[in-house]
């Protein structure tokens, strides 16, 4: 295709243009000499050095110091984690009483105490972790590196997107130019951005490409991991799924933030002190099994692959929407500029695209949320206000004869269900490899800790705002167009239909419509036989006394839009709101740029988590005296072909965004997070146990795919789609621990990495 043709042009260019990157051995850490690395294991005679990062003090610590630390960890954990899972689990026990008090402007208990309490209370845990730990390390010596970054590196990407930003603004005030116009204004401006990072951080090192030199501090960190994290599925696709499940959709709110506070308590700080390029890297070494990195690479790879396939769908249904372009081409232009990016600078780039991008998503997602809020209450707090909505959403259900109340507990699912996919995303959030590895960027644990702090921070600006924007945005709907002649509906119906993503089903849409051009759902009822067609005047269109069966009724013909008669997909509920309440073109402009940002952000890791996986952890492995300039070739061949193939296959739509991305979460919960955290808490986890685990999960969580694909009415004790993940995971870690123990325990060396990762 010609776009393939052009990027591969431009990227050989890119490569002619820049000097080859090299490995500055100087700017290397320390690698431990025995007994701090681990000695060849039996099956692995010539395993590469572990790297540790620690200081001289703390490597010499002795033993009773290391226990009692050790020790006092486990006990604030276990505290932390306690009310960690309380929190998820009684509010939604004892949801149906909790949803007959109301506090504040209007809530019903069960669902604030899941919508906002939940998350300020993630926030909360992962700060008071962050800042005890510190202490503790600072008085034992930890590590404490206060990283200095060039001014450029800092003010670059702030200067552009704020710039940028406040030029579309002023732009549309004085033009009042089409949205389509600033759409294109806006990819160009991306163009420009991911240009100038990316030539401003091109990499000169392994370390610098892969672990951005392990100099990103703490707030810039967090800021990257929020962008990385808040992918398409968040910012286009989850306002839109609790505007259909109503409470239920809450499950995504504390599955998403929840996952933090594991990655905080159990993860972090102990992958930044193994100072590799790759999570399967630190399974490998962990275990001492080249076996058990290949497996956790293949993971990594069918992980980061899914979830990839849903943001260039996000990306294909802004683009295709917003610049008036087909779906694949601009998926082109999109995966273009992030190719550019990844290709030239690795993680180094990728960072700092990453800091304007969570600058721009939150900004995006509060500012439009604000002024519904500012509009529907006269308040521009959205995240307080719109508690007002539930009384009159809950009205006008009950005008429109809607059975089911958007805020009571578990219409659709049992509770069952709802914890399930819960603790399978948080889980999954903390076995995620884009996520993970962003913690070997930081200069030390203390900023590895505190990335997480600040992560958390910036996500919870948007995902206390997620609710506001769906509770709005059901109450603008029901409002203002159920109940409306389907013959006068506005022009944004129009395009979102043409887009695929809107349809409405009132028959007397069908009128003079002939039925080989008849919509989708309109051939499935006459092929189903409960709509029938009799053309009585023979001019092959569609006449309404032309029809018949149990699809005609009263209220199916009469020609006003009913609730059931709107199908939404999930995924236009934000993308759409600005243009369906009437909001100036400017705010529409942040939603599209907005979604961007979110998608572009999150392609951009999983591009460089595949890069490293398939060179360093795959190719390296088979040829471990590869040098570095064969698997830069190895790592830019595989970042340009997961671009085409996610491209190719997002083609075929399989899922809504947001189902994609949870089956993603479902996979690395079922595989790498068991590995990971019983590696680090579990002396006795050894290489058979290990890969035994991650074929397991891996296994069930493949053929919970396909029965959903097949029936996606199976279910499993109540549960089904990707929370069905959760058995993955529970049968990952039983077979883990008894493969362990029926299996020799790990060598000494293994013990004595275990204990170097454990100190401060």
């Amino acid at each position: 295709m010609f776009w393939l043709a052009m990027v591969s042009i431009a990227l050989l260019l890119l490569t002619l243009l820049f000097p080859q990157l090299e490995r500055r051995d100087e700017d290397r850490p320390r690698t431990l000499s025995p007994p701090y690395m681990p000695r060849r294991q039996p099956e692995q005679p010539s395993m590469p050095a572990v790297t540790i990062i620690e200081t001289s003090k703390t490597a010499s610590l002795s033993r009773s110091v290391q226990t009692a630390y050790w020790s006092a960890n486990i006990r604030l954990i276990r505290i932390l984690l306690l009310v960690w899972g309380g929190s998820v689990l009684l509010p939604t026990l004892f949801a149906a009483e909790l949803s007959r008090i109301r506090v504040l402007t209007g809530f019903p208990l069960s669902y604030v105490l899941v919508a906002q309490g939940a998350p300020i209370l993630f926030l909360v845990l992962a700060a008071l972790y962050t800042a005890i730990m510190t202490r503790r390390d600072r008085q034992l010596g930890g590590r404490q590196v206060d990283p200095s970054l060039p001014i450029a590196d800092t003010v670059l990407p702030v200067a552009l997107v704020i710039g940028g930003g406040t030029l579309i603004v002023v732009v549309d005030v004085v033009f009042r130019l089409p949205v389509t116009i600033i759409g294109w204004v806006l990819i160009i401006l991306t163009i420009v951005v991911y240009a100038a990072i990316g030539i401003r951080s091109r990499a000169q090192d392994l370390e610098a490409y892969y672990v951005a030199g392990r100099r990103i501090p703490a707030l810039f960190n967090g800021l990257a991991i929020s962008a990385d994290w808040m992918s398409a599925a968040t910012f286009i696709s989850l306002a839109g799924t609790l505007w259909m499940l109503g409470y239920e959709g809450l499950a995504y709110i504390i599955g998403w933030t929840g996952g933090y506070v594991l990655l905080a308590l159990l993860l972090a700080p102990y992958l930044r002190k193994f100072g590799q390029y790759t999570i399967p890297e630190f399974i490998g070494a962990r275990y001492a099994s080249t076996v058990a990195r290949l497996v956790a690479a293949i993971v990594t790879v069918i992980v980061s692959f899914t979830y990839l396939t849903a943001q260039v769908s996000g990306i294909g249904l802004i683009m295709g929407r917003f610049l008036g372009v087909n779906y694949l081409f601009g998926v082109a232009i999109g995966l273009g500029a992030v190719l550019f990016c990844s290709y030239l600078g690795g993680m180094k780039a990728v960072t700092w695209t990453q800091v304007v991008q969570a600058i721009v998503i939150v900004a995006t997602y509060l500012i439009p949320a604000a002024l519904l809020s500012l509009r529907d209450t006269g308040v521009a707090l959205p995240q307080i206000t719109y508690g007002a909505a539930f009384d009159v959403i809950a009205d006008l259900e009950s005008a429109q004869n809607i059975p089911q109340s958007y805020a009571e507990p578990f219409n659709d699912w049992s509770v069952w269900q709802f914890l399930a996919l819960a603790f399978c995303l948080m889980c999954g959030t903390a076995g995620l490899p884009h996520i993970l590895v962003r913690f070997y960027t930081t200069p030390s644990v203390i900023h590895a800790r505190r990335s997480v702090s600040w992560a958390l921070l910036f996500i919870a600006l948007v995902y206390l705002t997620i609710p506001a924007y769906a509770a709005f945005s059901r109450w603008e709907i029901l409002a203002h167009v159920v109940g409306q002649s389907v013959r006068s509906l506005p022009q944004w119906a129009v395009n979102w239909g043409n887009a695929g993503l809107l349809s409405i089903t009132d028959l007397t849409t069908l009128e003079g419509e002939s039925v080989a051009t008849a919509p989708g759902w309109a051939k499935s009822l006459l092929e189903s036989r409960a709509l029938q067609f009799v053309d009585a005047n023979g001019d092959g269109r569609i006449q309404i006394d032309e029809l018949s069966g149990r699809a005609v009724t009263p209220t199916s013909i009469d020609g006003i839009l009913q609730y059931n008669e709107l199908k939404i997909s999930p995924d236009l509920v934000v993308v759409s709101t600005p243009e369906i309440v009437g909001l100036p073109g400017a705010v529409a402009a942040l939603v599209i740029a907005g979604g961007l940002a979110a998608a572009l952000s999150t392609a951009d890791g999983l591009l460089i988590v595949i890069t490293s996986s398939v060179a360093l952890d795959v190719y390296q492995s088979l040829n471990r005296h590869a040098p570095a300039r064969t698997l830069l070739a190895i790592g830019r061949i595989a970042l340009f072909l997961a671009a085409v193939l996610a491209a190719l296959t997002a083609l075929r739509q399989l899922g809504i965004i947001v189902e994609l991305v949870a089956w993603a979460f479902s996979i690395a919960a079922a595989t790498l997070f068991p590995a990971l955290t019983l590696g680090i808490f579990w002396r006795r986890a050894n290489r058979q146990g290990a890969i035994a685990g991650m074929i397991t999960g891996l296994l069930a969580v493949a053929s919970a795919i396909v029965i959903n694909l097949l029936s996606p009415s199976t279910n499993f004790y109540g549960i089904s789609g990707p929370a069905t993940g959760i058995f993955g995971m529970v049968a990952a870690l039983v077979i883990t621990i008894v493969v362990s123990l029926l299996t020799s325990p790990p060598p000494p060396a293994t013990q004595t990495l275990i204990d170097a990762i454990r100190r401060p």
